[in-house]
């Protein structure tokens, strides 16, 4: 294999592989988000009082993050529309199985970072007559998740390079693709180096914007928090 042979396979075939990572990028945005948001009411629920509420949450926590995510994602193509009557397309089982993992990851995140607000700052805002929610929203929340920052965008990282599996129920990704041009082609190691040098790429263009927005934060961090002066 030669560097031209590689570079004539990857000019060749541009358009799909462009394609392909169009397909990867908005299959990890969207899942990302959802997870996101499900994360963050999932992490609500397994610091909640109420065990009816709490006992469930962690449950679909610890299932999330203790199963590989290629048996969620066979798991809810294959497997929901016998147990819960629910067909999604392929399309939307990636996202669901991408967001179902990458949810219980930042739950954990989101409650490492609720847990690390100092006592003081909750007592005394419901000295003040703050509710439950409104001191979630107002106090602990935002300063957990400008702790936690890191972790949440390490885990769309994570979820980035996840997504590489979800060729295998037909979702035309960038590995999709690769597939598909190795069919024709009959020259699987040019194209699947070409795969894993634009996801390396990837990743390192979204690592050095994840370090150039923390950059940005006054004080980033767990360690680099400082108590307000009384």
């Amino acid at each position: 294999m030669t560097l031209n042979r590689v570079w004539t396979i990857f000019y060749d075939n541009i358009d799909l592989l462009l394609s392909g990572l169009l397909v990867t990028i908005q299959l990890s945005l969207l899942a990302f988000v959802i997870s996101v948001m499900v994360g963050l009411l999932l992490c609500l629920g397994t610091i909640s009082r109420t065990r009816v509420i709490r006992a469930p949450a962690i449950l679909v926590v610890e299932f999330c993050r203790n199963t590989p995510i290629l048996v969620q994602l066979v798991w809810v193509h294959f497997a929901w529309p016998e147990i819960l009557g629910i067909t999604l397309t392929p399309w939307q089982s990636a996202v669901t199985a991408l967001a179902l993992q990458s949810s219980g990851y930042l739950a954990e995140e989101f409650r490492a970072g609720i847990e690390s607000i100092d006592r003081g700052q909750v007592e005394a805002s419901q000295s003040l007559g703050m509710t439950y929610m409104l001191l979630m929203y107002r106090i602990v929340i935002p300063q957990a998740v400008i702790r936690v920052l890191p972790g949440i965008l390490n885990q769309f990282v994570t979820c980035f390079k996840s997504s590489s599996i979800v060729s295998i129920i037909a979702v035309p990704d960038i590995m999709y693709q690769a597939s598909m041009i190795v069919t024709q082609t009959f020259l699987p190691m040019p194209v699947y180096t070409i795969v894993a040098l634009i996801y390396f790429l990837m990743v390192m263009a979204i690592t050095w914007l994840m370090r150039l927005a923390t950059r940005r934060l006054p004080n980033f961090g767990y360690f680099h928090m400082r108590p307000e002066p009384a």
